[in-house]
């Protein structure tokens, strides 16, 4: 009997194990396929902003992205085609706070070329995208200027079909007259911000400070601006750009005031263009802005800007005074309020719109556009 037991004991092992065998057998990666498909068992790293350009110049850029967490190996993979067969790794320097907002320099490079990249973090590709260096003032640009897409207030929708419908006209690059975020001191807002705004892979976003910045770091982490990053020009093509801090306390700081006269009096491009946040001129919500009326308007007038793009109102409108086109564009995706008519309106319109210009060295033509593409307002400056 005990014979007995000791084999019925065996027998059940015997059985188990084949039991175990078969199931291997049968299914020999179940429990990798477990595993793999659990992305939160690995600590890997995601692309969570970007990658997306900065500081375009004839012969150099630098490409930013934000991985979620601190990464050891990161490259910048570019290239005339879509191979991207160059490589530049991230220096040690480059990197910043604790190691997750990345920047390499792509140095080498031709004016008026489109070039194509993409990044690489422990492994992790983004997609591949493009850039384009500073073309000369004989070729033609095509860019976008807007402002106001703070878009906590609906879930960032509007913000996103304005990004979206800017995304399709693939612009060298993008203005953007302030207020990107509601808080700029809120990290959440710009991961929002990122997310939805596409077109910045393929073209470089250029802001100036809103009200709503609130000078926080982020702005000056994400974005690398000329100068002192508050007030700063460049060139593009046959026009010369200007961003200006218009809050309240920096407007009134006397280097602003002299640099601006400096700056337009060494310009030598056919067009110039000047972006900032407060109003000089609106018929919206906040209204003109006498005090950039008695300090900024007279030197515009003097250099005879061709346009001055503004936001702060959420709305559009464009006004004319002696040669300078003054442009509210307040319509990227915060709350729009209404918009009246003063002496100095050309168009004013209660919308959600961005403004699409293109030029070459004798011709800059301007349209104020939808999201749904209807065309609102439009002239033309022939030099």
């Amino acid at each position: 009997m005990k014979c007995l037991f000791i084999n019925k004991k065996i027998l059940s092992l015997i059985i188990i194990s084949l039991v175990i065998i078969s199931i291997n057998v049968t299914s020999p990666i179940i429990g990798f396929e477990i595993f793999s498909t659990n992305d939160d068992f690995f600590d890997s790293s995601r692309i969570v902003v970007g990658p997306y350009s900065q500081k375009p110049q004839e012969n150099s850029i630098i490409i930013l992205w934000q991985t979620d967490i601190k990464t050891s190996i990161n490259e910048v993979h570019w290239g005339i085609t879509p191979d991207c067969e160059n490589v530049v790794p991230e220096l040690m320097k480059n990197k910043i706070g604790s190691g997750i907002l990345h920047r390499v320099k792509i140095t080498g490079l031709l004016e008026s070329t489109k070039y194509y990249y993409k990044v690489v973090s422990d492994g992790i590709e983004s997609e591949i995208f493009n850039f384009y260096t500073v073309c000369n003032k004989n070729d033609r640009v095509g860019f976008v200027a807007y402002g106001d897409s703070r878009g906590v207030w609906d879930n960032w929708k509007n913000a996103s079909i304005i990004a979206q419908s800017i995304e399709k006209h693939n612009p060298n690059f993008v203005l953007h007259t302030g207020d990107l975020v509601k808080n700029g001191i809120n990290e959440t807002q710009w991961l929002d911000f990122f997310s939805i705004s596409d077109f910045v892979h393929n073209s470089t976003l250029i802001p100036v400070l809103g009200n709503h910045e609130y000078y926080g770091s982020p702005f000056f982490d994400y974005f690398i601006l000329p100068n002192n990053e508050k007030w700063f020009s460049f060139d593009y093509g046959p026009i010369h750009f200007i961003g200006l801090d218009s809050n309240f306390g920096s407007a009134f700081r006397i280097q602003q005031f002299f640099w601006l006269i400096f700056d337009l009096g060494i310009n030598k491009k056919p067009f110039t263009c000047v972006y900032f946040h407060n109003p000089v001129y609106s018929s919206g919500a906040h209204g003109s802005t006498f005090y950039l009326q008695l300090i900024w308007k007279p030197i515009f007038d003097y250099f005879n800007v061709d346009i001055v793009f503004n936001g702060h109102d959420h709305d559009y409108e464009r006004g004319k005074i002696k040669n300078t086109n003054y442009i509210v564009t307040g319509g990227g995706g915060a709350p729009l309020r209404e918009v009246g008519k003063s002496w100095w309106t050309i168009h004013s319109e209660k919308a959600f719109h961005y403004c699409y210009i293109s030029s070459n060295s004798s011709e800059l033509t301007f349209q104020a556009i939808k999201f749904d593409g209807n065309v609102i307002d439009t002239f033309t400056i022939i030099k």
